[in-house]
Formats: structure tokens, C-alpha cells, sequence
């Protein structure tokens, strides 16, 4: 009973030191704080109706009105209750009563502590790979924009990696069992782009443990083994077979399908790459520039995020006065991403680590993880002509995803799993070749790498943007200004030459503490133990002081940067003047309004959902929901309409926020509905124009008080007939110049149904699309 009590202590001290990191990270949760999720804001208005409709009928809406002028549920909210794997994966997460983000990260940190198991390493070493994976930045930028089902599904890629070289390995029986729980649960996430990649991470290993155990004759135990995993994926697969076959129906119609149009919308010819999916510069526009990918080993290799100079001060500490209020204003950011919240950063201790086992490990492990991050490096840049290019127009899926970058969560996988490997097999003096002299040699080596990269920043490329480079070359054509140009953009260079060094810097001293810990098994007298502790603190130090530059936890002015009330978190916005207004003209067309909201409300007041807000919020939320539910009207917000879902949290929306929108619906935004935008801002202009001639007669203004005047006209009505005939087919009854401002009624809409006078035929799909 001891031995078992002391075996379980490694295991409870794991469970502690997650809890501990991920409850210290996200402390403010405690605290009476949510994070400030963007994406999650843009969730709560695309599923309001969704959620609505399944509290009030406790079924499964598989279509909403919200965005969009309508679009299939199936990628929004749907809860497939079948799955029991659903009540697991809440289970893993709240077992111990963790807010979300907090249960996400640990259940990260545990998912890679299993993994480690797996591959019988020790658990106090184990535990330095999990919170190197669990701390890396694609997991906080991730959690940080309320990417949730993303970071949900890494979670669980160690583990079924896990669980599969478990079943390759010596366990088939139990490996198998893992493989299928926690591929099961990657699937349960939903979030297909990340289970593409795992399967990349299986499918490349999963062959090289085939190879290995045919080398060595094992045929009995490939069979059971192989025989044994199929069966896993099987009954992994199966929960989520309803979700997946609904998807796979979906996918082909939305964005990311082909599309029957061969014209683009002044009626040239489509590009063919773009008729069989994603445009390739749509998948490319946040993958990296050349030596963009060195932000893996220095955060700042490329400025790491989208900011001014002048926030940092470091940056600014050494530059010139004459040029230093311009040089504030200018961006940190040099890579090519189309914009950038912060760097995929892995922690350099661990990479070294990796390199060193790439070496001397004894493992063929070695050669898939390898192959696998040069794949992942190659395809996160951008070379539309290049691999990319190629995989982009002949690769099965890989057409399908957009910011490719993202296959660099397969470094975040292989990165920390070899080097714990490495350092738990050279402290066991196990499957290493070599001796400490050799050993020394490879650990100088990888060090004096990161120096050479330090000496010379010119190896990560351009610290000029190609934009910038035009923009000074324009400025300096003038004259009076060359000289000022120059100095600018000389001092420009030396400002992000040293946000470069300093953090390249930073890793050459990690680096060198890193590898110095794992020689200190070979030339001083110091416990297993005792290294994996300090390794541990190193890692902890190296990942989370990275991760605190994107997501932080540190009180300042009496707010947090990244967190807000609970209660903000609960209701994404409040109505508007224009939302409550359209309520008051709309509740007379509802039958039974006042009850049916009070019967929405109650059932508002049981669900966890709504759980902690008020009365009142619970009436308005409830109003909004009956609208929803009971209209058939559209709305048109002209304030940024095809990225935003405020509008679908109280209206149906011809807009919304979504990325696998239907392909046919964008192609209407694309051929009519963006250039009847145009003409409704001519016909308001035309109509506060009329009304402005109508005031300068009655009183002449000046030309000065006219323009006062046309910007504080507010048309209630406007008929749309000619102007917007795409528009009046949806039924877009109201138009929201300003959702603080009244709303404007369009008198021309179609409504929700009409009989037509006369049918046209035209020969194709293209001329269907004009004709419109």
C-alpha cells in the first residue's frame, strides 16, 4: 500500500503544478473577471437565435436566420447530444472546479503529462514538457482571442500521439484504448483544422513505427497492434460521425468549396485555383516572412505584434531625439502577416533540448519529428509558387484552411516531446551515443548557432517592410525631406535591430542554461531529480515570461489590459438606440409579446447560460429573443457589415462574421450586394440633399452651416426600388447607418415572401449571377 502511495506522488505533485501555473495565470478569473474575448463576443451574436430557440424548445436548431440572411447551424452551435465524449471532455475540465480558460490550459499541461507516460518517462520530467506545451504562445494568443474549440483540440494532440506510440510500443491493448479516448475528444472539439494537422502528426510517425517494427520482425505484434488502432479510430470516430457527415455535406457549399462561377464580378475569368477552393492569397495572408520563422528561438525576431515603437521602451531607449516622435508612431511589426497579435513561441530551452536529442537521441523518433519540422517551417511561409503553392493546388484538404501558419502546432507537439525524451534518456544514461566530450562538442555547436544569428541580424531578412520601403522612397523624392527620410529610416532599422538582438540575446543565454543543466548529470555529482527541478524552473521561466507579453495578469491603473467584468462578458452589447427602436416598431406584429417574453425569461433564469444576470438583462435579453424568433425582417448595418455579429445578437442580419459562410452568399456580396452599398449611400445623399434645398429655401445658409446641417439630416424612410434590388429581395426592411442614430426603413423591401410576374431563363450559372 506504501508503494502504491508513493508511485501516485509524482502524479499528485503533476496535478498541483498545473493547477497551480494555470490558476496563477489566469488569476483575475478569480477575481470577479472574465478575458476580453473577441471571438467569443463574435460567438454570443452569431448563436444567440441558436440558443434562444434551444431553451425555449430544448431542440436543436440546425438552421439560423441571424446571419447572413440565413445559413446552416452546423458550424455555429449545435450540441449533438449523442456524444458522450462531450461530458467527458466538461468533465476533464471542471473536475476540479476550474474557470474555463484555466481548465483549458491545465487539461493542455495534463494531455502532454500523459504523453509522457506513454513513453515511460519520468513524471517529474514529463512535467517540464507539459508546461512548455501548455505555455506556448499559440495556446494563451489563442485563449486570449477566444479561439476556445482551437485550443481545445491541441489539447488533446499529445495525448493520442501518446496512445498510439503507447500501442507501437509494448501496450497495445491499453495504448489503443488512449488513442481512441483522446483522438476522440481532438474530434469532439471541433475544430477540423487542428484534427488535419494531428493527423499529419500520426500519419508520419504511425509509419515510421510500421518501418521499425518491420525491421525488426516484430510481425505478430504489427498486427495486433495496427489491427488494434484501426479499432480505435473506429470507435473514436463515432461520436462525432454526425457532426463530421453534416460537416463534410456543408463544407461543399461554403467558401471553402468549389464554386459553378468562372467570372469574378467585373467579368474577367476566375483564377482556376480559386474555383476549386480558398484563394491562395486568402490561405497565405498570415503566414510568415522570410525569417519570420527565427520568432520560435526570439520572439522579436520580426517585432512579434502589431504596436507602436513607442510603447516599448527598450525600443526607444537608444534612439536618436531628432527622429524620435516619428519613430514612436511606427509599428514594431516588420514580418508580412496581414496583421499580428504576437509570436508562436515554444520556448528556446526546450528547442535546444530538441536539437541536442536530433543528435545524440537513440530513438527513430527522431526522424519523423524531424520531418515533420521542416514541413511545418516550410509551409508557415508565404511562397504562394512555392511548396505552399503546391500544396495549396495538389495536396487532399490543405486547400481548405486558411492561415496555414497554423501547422505549426505540430512543432509545438514534437518540439517539447523529444526534448523531454532526450533529457529522460541522457539522465538515465539510456539510447544516447556518444560521451561527454562529443556531448560538449554538439552542445557548443547548437549555442554557437544562436550566436551567429545574434552577430548578424541580417540572416532574419529585411527590417524594412516592403510598404515601408515604397513610402521612403516617396517621401525622399522630395528634396527638403531626403535627408530626414533617411535619418528616419535609418533610425527605424536600429530600433527593431535591437528588439531583434535583445531577444536573440535572450535565447543564446537560455539556450546555453539549458543544454549546461543537462551536462550537469555528466560532470558534478547532482541527482536526476534535482536537474529536472531546476529544468523545470527554467522552462517555467523561458515560456511564461514570453506568454505575459501577449496575455497578462498583472493589475495596472486599477484594470487589466486583457480582462473585463464577468458580468460585460455575460451580454457582448447592449442595445442600441436603433436595436430599441426597431423593437418598439416590430413587437406589435408578435401576438402575445409580454408573455411570450415572460415565458423565455423564466426559462432564461434556469439555464447556466444566463446564469448571474439580473432581472432587467434577463427582460431585455429575452425581448430581443422573441424578436428573433417571431420576425421575418432583415437588417443592414453599413458599420463594418461582413465582420461583425452585433447586429445578428438582436436582428436578422444580411451581414455577420463567419468563416465558412455559404459560397453562393458571398458571391452575391461580391457581384451585387457590395455595389447596391454603394448606391444606398448615393440615394441617402440624394434624399438629405433634396431636404437640404428644401431648408436653404425656406432660410439661405451658408455653405459652411450647409454641411453642419447635411451631417445632422436623419432620413426615417427611404424607398430603395431602383437602387437596391438584391437588398429588397432579402427583405431588408431596416438600414443602420449608426446604431446610436434612429434607423432607416426601407420602404421597397420584398418582404419575407412575394409572387413573382414573369420568369427569365438564362444558359448558365454566370449569367444566373448577372441577371440578377
Amino acid at each position: 500500500m506504501v508503494t502504491n502511495l508513493k508511485k501516485l506522488i509524482p502524479h499528485i505533485v503533476a496535478i498541483a503544478v498545473f493547477i497551480a501555473l494555470s490558476s496563477f495565470y489566469f488569476s483575475p478569473l478569480f477575481d470577479g473577471f472574465a478575458l476580453r474575448q473577441s471571438d467569443v463576443k463574435q460567438y454570443q451574436g452569431m448563436s444567440k437565435e441558436i440558443n434562444d430557440y434551444r431553451i425555449l424548445n430544448d431542440d436543436e436548431a440546425l438552421w439560423t436566420n441571424a446571419m447572413f440572411s440565413g445559413m446552416p447551424a452546423y458550424q455555429i452551435s449545435v450540441l449533438h447530444s449523442k456524444n458522450l465524449l462531450r461530458y467527458v471532455d466538461k468533465g476533464l475540465k471542471l473536475s476540479f472546479m476550474l474557470p474555463r480558460p484555466v481548465g483549458m490550459l491545465f487539461m493542455a499541461m495534463l494531455g502532454f503529462y500523459i504523453f509522457a507516460l506513454c513513453m515511460r518517462i519520468d513524471p517529474y520530467i514529463g512535467m517540464i514538457g507539459a508546461v512548455a506545451f501548455g505555455f506556448s504562445t499559440i495556446n494563451i494568443l489563442y485563449l486570449g482571442a477566444g479561439h476556445v474549440t482551437k485550443v481545445n483540440a491541441i489539447a488533446y494532440m499529445a495525448p493520442t500521439l501518446g496512445g498510439m506510440l503507447l500501442a507501437f510500443r509494448g501496450r497495445w491493448l491499453l495504448g489503443s484504448a488512449l488513442f481512441a479516448l483522446f483522438f476522440g475528444l481532438n474530434l469532439t472539439a471541433n475544430h477540423l483544422q487542428m484534427t488535419y494537422y494531428l493527423v499529419w502528426l500520426l500519419g508520419i510517425v504511425g509509419v515510421a513505427e510500421l518501418v521499425r517494427l518491420i525491421m525488426e520482425k516484430q510481425y505478430t505484434y504489427l498486427v495486433k497492434s495496427v489491427s488494434a488502432l484501426i479499432l480505435g479510430l473506429f470507435f473514436a470516430i463515432l461520436p462525432s460521425s454526425s457532426n463530421l457527415f453534416t460537416t463534410n455535406e456543408y463544407s461543399r457549399y461554403t467558401t471553402r468549396g468549389a464554386t459553378d462561377l468562372t467570372i469574378e464580378p467585373e467579368g474577367k475569368p476566375k483564377d482556376e485555383s480559386t474555383i476549386k477552393g480558398l484563394n491562395k492569397d486568402y490561405i497565405l495572408e498570415y503566414n510568415f516572412a522570410y525569417g519570420e520563422i527565427l520568432s520560435i528561438l526570439a520572439p522579436n525576431a520580426k517585432g512579434a505584434k502589431n504596436d507602436y515603437l513607442g510603447n516599448d521602451e527598450s525600443a526607444m531607449a537608444n534612439a536618436d531625439p531628432a527622429y524620435s516622435q516619428q519613430l514612436a508612431q511606427m509599428d514594431r511589426y516588420w514580418g508580412c502577416q496581414r496583421m499580428s497579435g504576437g509570436a508562436f513561441y515554444f520556448g528556446v530551452v526546450m528547442f535546444a533540448i530538441f536539437v541536442f536529442g536530433l543528435i545524440f537521441l537513440k530513438d527513430n523518433l527522431r526522424w519523423p519529428f524531424l520531418l515533420l519540422g521542416i514541413l511545418a517551417a516550410l509551409l508557415a511561409s508565404k511562397d504562394p509558387g512555392g511548396i505552399n503553392g503546391w500544396f495549396i493546388d495538389n495536396f487532399p484538404i490543405y486547400n481548405k484552411f486558411r492561415d496555414s501558419k497554423m501547422i505549426l502546432v505540430l512543432l509545438q507537439v514534437v518540439i517539447p516531446a523529444l526534448a523531454v525524451l532526450t533529457l529522460d534518456r541522457f539522465l538515465k544514461k539510456e539510447n544516447v551515443w556518444g560521451d561527454k566530450k562529443i556531448w560538449l562538442y554538439g552542445a557548443g555547436g547548437i549555442v554557437a548557432f544562436l550566436v551567429v544569428l545574434y552577430l548578424i541580424p541580417g540572416i532574419s531578412g529585411n527590417f524594412i517592410k516592403s510598404e515601408e520601403v515604397q513610402m521612403f522612397a516617396k517621401a525622399a523624392e522630395n528634396p527638403d525631406q531626403a535627408s530626414f527620410v533617411n535619418g528616419l529610416k535609418e533610425a527605424l532599422i536600429e530600433a527593431r535591430t535591437s528588439l531583434y538582438k535583445s531577444d536573440m540575446g535572450r535565447a543564446v543565454l537560455l539556450a546555453l542554461a539549458g543544454l549546461g543543466i543537462m551536462l550537469l548529470s555528466v560532470y558534478t555529482a547532482l541527482s536526476a531529480r534535482i536537474i529536472a527541478l531546476i529544468a523545470l524552473a527554467l522552462v517555467v521561466f523561458d515560456n511564461i515570461s514570453v506568454a505575459k507579453r501577449y496575455l497578462n495578469n498583472e493589475e495596472e491603473g486599477g484594470t487589466y489590459a486583457s480582462y473585463e467584468p464577468i458580468e460585460s462578458a455575460q451580454i457582448p452589447t447592449l442595445p442600441a438606440l436603433a436595436d430599441g427602436t426597431i423593437l418598439n416598431y416590430e413587437r406589435g406584429s408578435i401576438p402575445n409579446f409580454e408573455q411570450k417574453v415572460a415565458d423565455l425569461k423564466s426559462k432564461m433564469e434556469n439555464d447556466a447560460l444566463y446564469a448571474g444576470l439580473g432581472s432587467q438583462e434577463l427582460e431585455m435579453m429575452a425581448a430581443f429573443g422573441v424578436l428573433h424568433l417571431n420576425t421575418n425582417y432583415r437588417v443592414f448595418s453599413f458599420q463594418n457589415p461582413f465582420n461583425e455579429t452585433t447586429t445578428s445578437f438582436f436582428h436578422k442580419s444580411i451581414g455577420g462574421y463567419h468563416g465558412a459562410k455559404l459560397k453562393r452568399y458571398q458571391e452575391l456580396i461580391d457581384f451585387h450586394i457590395s455595389k447596391e452599398f454603394t448606391k444606398v449611400n448615393e440615394a441617402i445623399s440624394e434624399e438629405k440633399n433634396k431636404l437640404l434645398r428644401f431648408y436653404a429655401s425656406q432660410m439661405p445658409i451658408s455653405q459652411e452651416d450647409a454641411q453642419k446641417v447635411f451631417d445632422t439630416i436623419q432620413i426615417s424612410a427611404i424607398d430603395l426600388s431602383t437602387k437596391a434590388p438584391v437588398l429588397n429581395m432579402l427583405n431588408t426592411r431596416y438600414i443602420l447607418l449608426d446604431r446610436n442614430k434612429q434607423p432607416m426603413r426601407n420602404t421597397a423591401a420584398n418582404g419575407n415572401a412575394w409572387l413573382i410576374e414573369n420568369v427569365k431563363k438564362v444558359k448558365g450559372t454566370n449569367e444566373e449571377m448577372l441577371a440578377l
